[in-house]
């Protein structure tokens, strides 16, 4: 039973994010609102790196739109109470899988930035509800960046952490490794403004971990 935990974990709750990444463009409000930016992702992506009153305007107009503000309250509260504690679960089992279970001193490589990274999201989604509730004042909640970053940087050294375990642990998994190197080198692209690659980065990383995952479900003990 203790070899298939992990591996089964991995595999629901990998789904389930899976499956929250695509309700969030199918909720009412997201679908009801347009988006200066085009879409959803594009207009969360600029309220989470918000610095200043314009970047705010650049998403919600000025005065502001009450469907986009709908939509990102709408959407925030799937992130806040579906996504972020769906991904960590999906996260931490996987880095159980692959070090061997949670006893093992190698799972922390992963563990440890991903509850900073989770730690940091929480607090920038919190901030982003409580400026779409009254959103008068949303200013006084600014900047919300750093917490974005901090979140994105915690995730993808999360992820360096796991390629580590792959590579260093008695089974090796070198294609994983390859997959979850990336997401560091994509935020820190993404940082300075050389390419918005960290979704496709993310997304390898994610659902190479799920393959494994599911795979590990069917392998003779």
């Amino acid at each position: 039973m203790t070899t298939r935990l992990w591996p089964l974990a991995t595999a629901v709750f990998g789904a389930l994010t899976l499956l929250i990444v695509v309700a969030f463009g199918l909720l009412p409000s997201v679908r009801a609102a347009h988006f200066a930016q085009g879409d959803f992702t594009a207009a969360l992506a600029l309220f989470q790196r918000a610095v200043t009153p314009a970047d705010l305007n650049a998403v919600f107009g000025d005065p502001a739109d009450q469907g986009v503000l709908d939509a990102m309250t709408a959407g925030n509260r799937l992130d806040l109470f579906g996504f972020i504690p769906t991904y960590t679960l999906f996260l931490a089992s996987g880095a159980a899988m692959l070090a061997g279970g949670f006893k093992r001193a190698l799972v922390w490589l992963a563990l440890a930035p991903l509850l900073v990274g989770t730690a940091a999201d929480i607090v920038e989604t919190s901030t982003q509800l409580a400026m779409t509730a009254d959103y008068a004042n949303a200013s006084a909640h600014l900047p919300v960046a750093p917490w974005c970053w901090s979140k994105y940087f915690g995730l993808a050294f999360g992820s360096l952490g796991a390629a580590a375990i792959c590579v260093l642990s008695a089974r090796k998994r070198f294609i994983l490794a390859a997959l979850s190197v990336l997401p560091l080198p994509a935020a820190i692209m993404s940082y300075v403004g050389a390419a918005q690659v960290m979704n496709l980065a993310f997304g390898a990383a994610w659902v190479g971990l799920l393959v494994i995952g599911t795979l590990e479900l069917f392998r003779k003990p």
